[in-house]
């Protein structure tokens, strides 16, 4: 059975681990902007990181634009300036797609 080998560690989940915890605590009203500082700096890399596991791996293509399209909005440098309702918008995209990923990144464990 393919797979069976396999342990699911938290190689695998790790990183969306840490996007979901972020987004969710970006809901926070009373957040200081050096928060959203920080989620910038942290998701732009972590999205990066999804998009590089996902194309690695068959069937991952729009997974890697999804994830390329979140780490250039999330990035620090060049900032995307939008109102407070549109990014609580992106941040229920950004928790869907660390679930997507972490799904799509055990399975294709357990197909190895």
């Amino acid at each position: 059975m393919p797979g069976s080998s396999h342990k699911i560690t938290p190689r695998f989940w790790l990183a969306e681990a840490v996007i979901v915890i972020l987004a969710l605590v970006a809901f926070r009203k009373g957040n200081p902007y050096s928060f959203y500082i920080f989620l910038r700096w942290m998701a732009c890399p972590l999205f990066g990181w999804i998009a590089w596991k996902a194309f690695s791996k068959p069937g991952g293509t729009a997974l890697v634009v999804v994830s390329v399209s979140l780490a250039i909005l999330y990035n620090p440098l060049f900032r995307v300036g939008m109102s407070r309702d549109n990014w609580e918008l992106v941040n229920i995209v950004m928790i869907a797609v660390a679930i997507w990923s972490a799904l799509f990144s055990i399975k294709a464990a357990r197909l190895e």
